[in-house]
């Protein structure tokens, strides 16, 4: 079954990502330069229901994605929002994918994303709730962190300003001081190199960088291609 109190943030990220959209249904959307802010709630809702039908093949390639945004290509915005309503009561009764985990999390990070993304866009300075943006964050390092455990990357120290420190290997070769907000911007390859690079290290972050990001969320790509190809300039977070 899914992880029940995942579901409740889950419902609490759909509920303000239709509030958004509602506002502005064209508005480009810079971090999905191919989207508006509507093809952007029909691709959360493909993401669900595409969870609850288990077709899941090709997960996070940009053919998966599209063929889902295309799949609501004709539905309105009601529409959209009373699907993925729907679908989400479908995922109670999920069980845990082979070889993925609980699907609950893998769509709540995907959305939580994008709720950043339309924040940037149509409530500039605002983040997602403290509760939702620490899950994804924490979510998210979990995978970089075995990602780059795996690959035999330097042991790494995140500082959080507002927060707990987050450790990749038991030393401190390195050090990151940044908030909870541009990691988790970060971590779902909404940062580019250059970007990165600007962050408070205390030395070169070239191995982690040439590592980039893993998971099924990546669509596939590695190592450097996995971060924004272009710096994405986003209002800071008041």
């Amino acid at each position: 079954m899914v992880n029940a109190e995942v579901l409740e943030l889950y419902k609490a990220v759909s509920k303000r990502t239709i509030d958004l959209v509602r506002t502005d249904q064209i508005a480009s959307v810079p971090s999905c330069p191919l989207w508006s802010t509507m093809d952007l709630l029909r691709h959360v809702t493909a993401v669900c229901q595409d969870w609850v039908a288990h077709r899941l093949d090709g997960y996070g390639t940009e053919q998966w994605t599209s063929d889902g945004v295309n799949r609501l290509s004709k539905l309105n915005f009601d529409e959209v929002s009373y699907a993925w309503s729907t679908a989400i009561d479908q995922m109670v009764s999920l069980s845990d994918e082979p070889g993925m985990g609980d699907p609950v999390r893998y769509a709540f990070g995907d959305a939580a994303a994008h709720e950043a993304d339309l924040r940037a866009v149509l409530a500039p300075g605002t983040t997602l709730p403290p509760e939702a943006l620490t899950l994804a964050t924490k979510s998210s390092f979990v995978v970089w962190r075995q990602h780059l455990t795996a690959c035999g990357a330097p042991d790494l120290a995140i500082e959080l300003e507002q927060g707990p420190t987050l450790n990749v290997g038991n030393g401190q070769e390195v050090v990151l001081h940044i908030s909870e907000h541009e990691l988790f911007r970060m971590l779902n390859g909404r940062r580019s190199i250059s970007q990165i690079e600007e962050y408070e290290w205390s030395a070169n972050p070239e191995p982690y960088i040439h590592i980039g990001l893993g998971g099924p969320v990546t669509g596939g790509i590695e190592g450097r291609e996995t971060w924004a190809r272009e710096p994405l300039v986003e209002p800071a977070i008041s």
